[in-house]
């Protein structure tokens, strides 16, 4: 996006001279142009890749896959990828089986390129989610310590080519350590406040939310989910925390569980923190979420489904539209791109699809045009014998981003 440029006009007449400054109106920010689709080669006799999508309407080659980026790595586990590309163009997209986080240039964003990875930083291991700082830094979730992933893990803070600037443990006195797993987390500056979650990518712990001080990561607060009761569903929608999103007050959270509980934390930064059980999403089993000012989008794979609520009273929150695929779509994970209204949906398995969303009324459609060449249904397959990089088979697409470049 372009700086507000200034303009001086100069206007005369006898006499006089009038001179007038003003501002000239920034350019609105593009729809997105590609995709990026960070994937895992399903044999795992390749290398797990970078793939790049065009979502330029009307383009001779959109729905298409026009180029990938190998890593020159195996079996990594390709997981999440940072849910914006930042402005400096450096996408940092983690692969958990192996504990590395690769960094990507996506500056061209046609043509990515691989910059690097990391594993420990810190003495931390099993890095899992990113959110930018105002400074440009990042703070990253890690699951344990050391090459074994020995828990606790921590919150790191790291610089753009994946250094240490400063770390804290999430141990907590008085919890087991098998429980604090770091998962996601939220950043509220406003507030001087980190609220993250606490899920084990690799066992069945985690009923946890932390709360740190921002300044100086010290954490204050361990809180367990509030259990549920009967009538809401299952009783175990308390299990599994994983996308915390803040509102636009900047001083309340919404989070979705893997066993489709939705929460509300509130009085974030007072002695006693509190956390509501707002409601139960269908099935056993909840993904990502996105939110846009009010508007909260749920993933729901028991259900096949995307829902629209209206959180503008969090703990009232009212369905406004949603979406079902066919029986063969489990959505997983998403992404948004505001200037287009629309949402990147993939199952973490074999395709992905685009989905339009109005903002103003939360209204979910599927976009029918975003599909491979010649199918019936809409979406992109993963289940294909080549890509731009070689014939390396079927893969499988997880952390998928919009592009901010042309």
């Amino acid at each position: 996006m372009r700086r507000a440029s200034r303009w001086t006009l100069v206007a005369g007449c006898v006499g006089t001279i009038v001179v007038v400054t003003m501002s000239a109106f920034r350019q609105p920010p593009r729809p997105a142009s590609y995709l990026y689709v960070w994937t895992g080669d399903v044999d795992r006799a390749s290398s797990d890749f970078l793939a790049v999508i065009d979502v330029r309407r009307g383009s001779a080659t959109y729905a298409q896959v026009i180029s990938t980026v190998p890593v020159a790595a195996k079996g990594t586990g390709p997981h999440h990828t940072e849910h914006q590309v930042e402005r400096d163009g450096i996408l940092f997209a983690n692969g958990f089986g192996a504990g590395r986080t690769f960094r990507f240039d996506v500056n061209q964003a046609a043509s990515p390129k691989l910059l690097g990875s990391f594993t420990t930083v810190g003495g931390y291991s099993f890095p899992h989610s990113f959110v930018q700082l105002a400074g440009g830094h990042l703070l990253g979730t890690f699951q344990g310590y050391g090459s074994t992933n020995t828990p606790p893990g921590g919150l790191v803070e790291l610089d753009r080519q994946g250094r240490l600037v400063r770390a804290s443990s999430a141990r907590a006195s008085g919890f087991d350590t098998l429980d604090m797993r770091p998962y996601s987390l939220a950043v509220l500056p406003a507030i001087d406040r980190v609220v993250s979650t606490s899920t084990d990518m690799l066992a069945d712990h985690g009923a946890h939310l932390q709360i740190w001080r921002l300044s100086d990561l010290a954490l204050l607060h361990t809180i367990p989910l509030p259990t549920t009761k009967g009538g809401d569903g299952h009783r175990q929608h308390h299990l599994f925390p994983g996308e915390p999103r803040t509102l636009a007050d900047g001083k309340t959270v919404l989070l979705a569980t893997f066993t489709c509980g939705f929460y509300r934390v509130s009085a974030i930064d007072s002695p006693e923190p509190q956390i509501d059980f707002v409601k139960a999403f269908g099935g056993l089993d909840c993904a990502v979420p996105v939110l846009v000012g009010n508007r909260w989008v749920q993933t729901i794979p028991d259900e096949h489904a995307l829902v629209t609520l209206d959180v503008s009273d969090a703990m009232h929150p009212r369905e406004l539209s949603r979406v079902t695929f066919d029986s063969t779509f489990r959505p997983h994970w998403m992404a948004y791109d505001a200037p287009s209204g629309r949402l990147v949906v993939n199952d973490g398995e074999q395709s992905l699809q685009l989905v339009t969303m109005n903002a103003t009324t939360g209204a979910l459609a599927i976009d029918s045009a975003f599909r491979d060449r010649g199918a019936k249904l809409p979406g992109v397959s993963f289940e294909r014998a080549s890509w731009p990089h070689g014939a390396t088979g079927p893969a499988r697409p997880h952390g998928s981003v919009f592009s901010r470049g042309r």
